[in-house]
């Protein structure tokens, strides 16, 4: 096992500037034409993997540990520690009226999508209706990334 090493009296990672300088001499030797930038993003989203899954399994002991703490928190290594409730959600799928009204919502986005493929011009249906195309954005260029099996 790779020794993680703490400093006993600061409580910090010692090495933990050794992995940011590692990430940005990646990325400099990517500027630099030396990595292929593709064996980067590989390397480097394997490692966002990787620090996802333990994090996840160390954040129940975490707040296990904060909680010791109270509602104030703690102040570590430069960061304010605190507990907090994230957002809750609503459910209204048992709610007939609104599940009606979210169908309804969503037929009526379908016809202005339909409008905007129709080369933006405005459609007009059998009814007389006007139908105003809706506005789409276009989504950047993202790198997607799919193990091989």
């Amino acid at each position: 096992m790779t020794k993680v090493f703490i400093d006993k009296k600061t409580d910090k990672f010692d090495n933990i500037g050794n992995i940011i300088s590692y990430i940005k001499d990646l990325h400099e030797l990517v500027n630099d034409g030396q990595i292929n930038p593709l064996t980067a993003i590989i390397f480097l989203k394997e490692l966002e993997k990787k620090s996802k899954e333990y994090k996840s399994k160390i954040d129940d002991i975490a707040i296990e540990e904060l909680s010791k703490y109270g509602n104030e928190g703690t102040d570590m290594n430069g960061y304010s520690i605190k507990l907090k409730k994230a957002a809750g959600r609503w459910d209204f799928k048992h709610i007939q009226e609104i599940v009606d009204a979210e169908h309804k919502l969503k037929e009526l986005k379908e016809k202005h999508k339909l409008a905007y493929s129709a080369d933006g011009k405005i459609l007009i249906e059998d009814t007389g209706e006007v139908i105003e195309p809706a506005n789409f954005k276009m989504g950047k260029e993202i790198i997607v990334l799919t193990k091989k099996r």
